[in-house]
């Protein structure tokens, strides 16, 4: 392989790439003592740093790096303390409380509290917030309530009962809310400076504050390179092994690949078949595990004719060669889904086997792969729904290499099911974004990965009138399912597992999305980066211990 060395003149070249004046680079003593910067890199802008507001893996990436929740992770990705040095809960499972560490305080030297989480936790139940994230508080006091504008935010079963101690009331037990204390949408916020910045929070690096290993700097909300510099207010910033993160956003792979080989990058996503099968057999190639399921989700407002119907669905589905995409087009980076959860990212069943290899028995026969079912399915759902043509447009973000090929391959596949005109759209990330939460869609390509290793955080997806049910399907067995495992069944394992298959099987009966594959992450990794946390649940790469060993 072919890294250049990390000295003073590749620092500094790596400096102009990441727009920092090379007459602010470290004076040579302070590098002899410092670990070279870390150099990573984004494949598409980042969003917002508002906690509230997030709905991308990129802020989530940037957030779990540059603030920390009560809770946070070890490096198997299970739960360890955070800003709370400890917490309990009651033997109910409905009355939890974190005791937070002594003397935190945010970046900007003000003192963290435990009202700084009551803060937050109301400021993104409250409905004039407009977060896509309100739906993670279901299950806390009231928090259904507010949402639904008839009880005021600040009724939210939260409090701080001294400035150390922040006590939570469910409305019954959650068997993922432990896992979730790691997740951005819960970690806390600066009332001063949400207030001082209103709107504009999080818009740019200066219009935050932070409470991780890490602060942001130098992002102004729309340029493409900035920095994360070690944080002196972090409680535990004698354990950030690195100083400095460069972040560059490169939306092109290949260039990313070129920065990595000429020692600019520390870490190169591969993400087209051609780029995997040209660096497999490096010494540097690595797959990480992932845990997104993408899926194709179904306009089913009645605003595209046809979509509504459960037989037009089951033949689209029917149709697609999930094995096909996951071997040929992406190379053998994904997987080919066999249900809604991932294998190996959803948690285990009650008798401890892995959800997504158990569940498949009873939905991977909807998944397979049957042109001439998928065909009897089209002219009998067309016959129902009283057309004699379909038009369908499948829109995809513009960024990911795989898009194109993936729809290049709906269209064909549709195609062979009889008067079907399929028209490709590709769009930025977050036009792609917009587009889905307005239903300004015909089919989507999307995909979603869950905060904690627990069924539900993939199910959620789909509940009727739940924010991320983009299609707005609706399913009375799929949502009642649903919410008999958060709620009733929530202590008792075998039967929220029975819940959840439940719904998983609801799902794949009616077609109400069509999961496609799950990913996988290679990529090629500098053999001198040490201690980089990859997480198969939740948020990937984690930064905080993270090194280049000289």
């Amino acid at each position: 392989m072919i890294l250049k060395t990390r000295g003073r003149a590749a620092l500094m070249t790596a400096l102009l790439i990441a727009g920092v004046s090379v007459s602010a680079a470290v004076p040579l003593a302070a590098q002899a003592k410092a670990r070279p910067p870390l150099y990573f890199s984004m494949p598409t802008d980042l969003t917002t740093m508002d906690t509230a507001l997030m709905t991308d893996a990129y802020a989530d990436q940037i957030a779990i790096n540059v603030q920390e929740g009560l809770l946070s992770r070890q490096a198997n990705g299970q739960i360890k303390a955070g800003l709370a040095e400890k917490w309990s809960h009651s033997s109910d499972g409905k009355t939890w409380t974190f005791k937070l560490r002594k003397g935190l305080k945010w970046s900007n030297g003000d003192k963290l509290t435990a009202s700084d989480f009551v803060f937050a936790w109301r400021r993104i139940v409250n409905p004039k917030t407009g977060s896509q994230a309100a739906y993670k508080f279901s299950g806390i006091k009231n928090a259904d309530a507010i949402q639904a504008g008839k009880m005021s935010a600040s009724s939210l079963g939260v409090r701080a009962k001294d400035s150390r101690t922040f006590v939570v009331e469910l409305d019954h037990p959650m068997p993922q809310f432990e896992l979730e204390m790691a997740a951005p949408q819960f970690f806390a916020q600066n009332p001063k400076v949400a207030r001082q910045y209103g709107k504009q929070l999080g818009t740019a690096s200066n219009k935050q504050v932070y409470d991780g290993p890490y602060r942001l700097v130098g992002w102004n909300g729309t340029n493409g390179s900035f920095n994360l510099i070690k944080n002196s207010n972090y409680w535990d910033q004698k354990h950030v092994k690195t100083d400095k993160v460069v972040e560059t956003v490169v939306k092109e792979p290949t260039a990313a690949i070129g920065l990595y080989k000429r020692g600019r990058l520390d870490l190169a996503p591969l993400g087209s078949q051609q780029a995997v099968a040209a660096n497999k057999n490096r010494s540097d190639f690595k797959t990480y595990d992932g845990n997104a399921s993408f899926y194709l989700e179904f306009n089913q407002t009645g605003k595209t004719k046809g979509l509504t119907n459960r037989n037009i669905r089951l033949a689209l589905s029917r149709s697609i060669d999930r094995q096909a995409i996951a071997d040929q087009i992406s190379g053998g980076m994904y997987k080919a889904a066999t249900g809604l959860v991932p294998v190996g990212a959803g948690g285990k069943t009650a008798d401890g086997k892995d959800f997504g290899t158990a569940v498949r028995k009873q939905t991977g026969r909807y998944y397979q792969y049957n042109i001439k079912q998928a065909k009897k399915l089209f002219k009998k759902g067309m016959k129902q729904a009283g057309l004699t043509s379909l038009s369908l447009s499948v829109e995809a973000t513009a960024e990911n290499p795989v898009s194109k090929p993936e729809v290049d391959y709906l269209q064909q596949a549709w195609q062979q099911l009889g008067n079907v005109k399929v028209s490709e759209k590709f769009v930025p990330f977050q036009q792609r974004l917009q587009d889905q939460q307005n239903q300004n869609f015909d089919v989507m390509v999307a995909g979603w990965s869950s905060d904690y290793s627990e069924p539900t955080g993939y199910l959620t997806l789909f509940t009727n009138n739940g924010t991320n049910n983009d299609g707005k399907w609706q399913s009375k067995t799929y949502t009642d399912a649903f919410n008999r495992a958060m709620d009733q069944d929530a202590l008792n394992s075998k039967a929220r597992t029975k819940d959840e298959v439940d719904a998983e099987v609801a799902l794949a009966k009616d077609a109400g999305a069509a999961p496609v594959y799950w990913n996988a992450y290679p990529s090629l990794v500098n053999p001198k980066l040490k201690g980089l946390q990859n997480f198969n649940s939740g948020d990937s790469f984690y930064y905080k211990y993270a090194y280049v060993k000289k």
